[in-house]
């Protein structure tokens, strides 16, 4: 899996958005049980979970990531940890697999033993959700001439401003995105304080691909949904959301 620990400063600064909490912190009030999060990063799904009085388990490979997730809450439990092979010693009745972290698992080898473990820490009847970003045929395509160089946003800070710049490339063959993910970092008064480079890999994955696997790994799909508005899944989706049942045992 790729080495996070040089992002875990900026992680905070660049992802700030919040319209998929309603739609978990919506599940975890449905379901029963405690909620764990697979990829937590710094924590921006599993701490307005446990802000509203669930008991959060959090799972993330970085230990910077996890580090800064302890500072901001230590209502969450925090571990650093393998989703593929952690073993936490009890059992939730709801798994979140979001933001893409499940495309960090490279092959199916991977995502097949992330998705056993995970069955193995949910309790009989247990949910897991996992959302993936949904690509496009044109997103999975070179444009003439190869990968280009690409401004992903802006983000302002109090302090100044982030900015991301991005090339990417895909081979189908194995399914593997590989990004260089370049950050800048401006003061106030917009002078370049700092610039650094990202290599990261994800594994694209789709719709029928991923039921396949979680059919495989023994869980019951149970909702597909195109958005965090519980739209159905269609070309055009920019999200690919799977909500898939831990049978209860006879």
């Amino acid at each position: 899996m790729t080495e996070y620990d040089p992002l875990a400063d900026l992680y905070d600064l660049e992802y700030t958005h919040d319209y998929d909490l309603p739609f978990w912190l919506a599940l975890a009030e449905r379901e029963t049980g405690p909620v764990v999060e697979w990829g937590a990063g710094t924590g921006r799904i599993a701490i307005p979970l446990a802000r509203e009085g669930h008991d959060v388990t959090a799972v993330e490979v970085s230990g910077e990531m996890v580090a800064r997730g302890c500072e901001k809450c230590s209502a969450v439990e925090w571990t650093v940890g393998d989703m593929r092979e952690v073993k936490l010693g009890r059992r939730y009745g709801l798994a979140v697999c979001a933001f893409n972290s499940f495309l960090c698992l490279l092959g199916v080898e991977d995502a097949l033993a992330f998705l056993s473990n995970a069955r193995e820490h949910l309790e009989p009847g247990g949910l897991l959700g996992i959302e993936v970003s949904a690509f496009s045929p044109e997103e999975l395509t070179d444009p003439p001439g190869g990968p280009t160089l690409r401004h992903d946003f802006t983000r302002e800070l109090p302090d100044g401003r982030l900015d991301r710049f991005s090339v990417s490339g895909y081979d189908a063959a194995s399914q593997i995105m590989q990004m260089r993910l370049f950050y800048e970092l401006y003061d106030a008064s917009g002078k370049l304080e700092s610039r650094r480079a990202h290599d990261l890999e994800i594994r694209i994955v789709g719709h029928a691909e991923l039921e396949l696997m979680l059919r495989l790994s023994g869980f019951v799909v149970e909702s597909v949904y195109g958005g965090f508005e519980g739209e159905p899944f269609e070309s055009g989706c920019d999200h690919l959301i799977v909500l898939a049942r831990n049978p209860p045992t006879d």
